[in-house]
């Protein structure tokens, strides 16, 4: 299975790549700036733009399933450097369109070149709570109001993807942080899942890898990951 990575320098792309290439996977890594992708056996490197509809269907193109791992980039305007734990809140605050823009981008991508599968990485804040804890409820409840505009976006894009007609599967991660890989999370649809307990990005990535490829039961399914 050839797979593509769109967002593949983001912290959660970097880590699906390296996963991929683990697991022997062909991996096509795409990205708006493909100089930050460093070379590996077994990895193709294409650029494309979330808001170039011709540059996405080129990247796709010849793959078999796509992984989404796009989201705000959490840069400060003017900036040019990350800004940590504030500037991701900032990201939140006005995240743009980057998902309900690209998100449908991509899904016209996949289909005017015969891309099969979907997976898309999303957030524990779309969850409307039923499944977790009365305080997780109240808290995702507040976390919704909190980031209205984050949640609207990513909300439109999760709608795109569940009527587009391809095998889809979308991941709401927990909180993640740059803690090392566990493999110990429990993943599925409606999984009961502390939604503020950290996440590594790297076991967020290793959900994300399943869900492309060995676990066929998560297709058409909303994907909880978490502690």
């Amino acid at each position: 299975m050839k797979i593509a990575v769109i967002g593949a320098t983001g912290e959660t792309g970097r880590k699906v790549v390296e996963r991929l290439l683990e697991l022997d996977y062909e991996v096509v890594a795409v990205a708006r700036r493909p100089e930050n992708i460093p070379a590996e056996q077994g990895l193709r490197i294409r650029q494309a733009d979330v808001y170039d509809k011709a540059g996405l269907a080129e990247a796709v193109a010849g793959t078999d399933t796509v992984i989404s791992c796009i989201g705000p980039s959490g840069r400060s305007a003017g900036s040019g450097r990350s800004k940590g734990v504030l500037d991701m809140m900032a990201a939140n605050f006005s995240p743009g369109t980057v998902m309900s823009e690209g998100i449908p981008n991509l899904l016209e991508a996949c289909r005017r070149t015969g891309v099969h599968r979907l997976v898309m990485q999303s957030g524990i804040g779309l969850s409307d709570g039923k499944e977790l804890a009365a305080l997780d409820r109240f808290m995702i409840g507040l976390n919704r109001r909190v980031f209205s505009k984050a949640i609207k976006d990513k909300a439109a894009a999760e709608y795109a993807v569940q009527g587009s007609g391809l095998e889809w599967v979308i991941v709401r991660p927990a909180g993640l942080t740059k803690s090392p890989a566990t493999r110990d999370y429990t993943a599925g649809p409606s999984a009961h899942i502390a939604p503020f307990r950290p996440l590594s990005f790297a076991d967020c990535a290793d959900c994300l890898v399943r869900a492309a490829g060995s676990e066929p039961t998560w297709i058409g399914a909303v994907v909880n990951v978490g502690r």
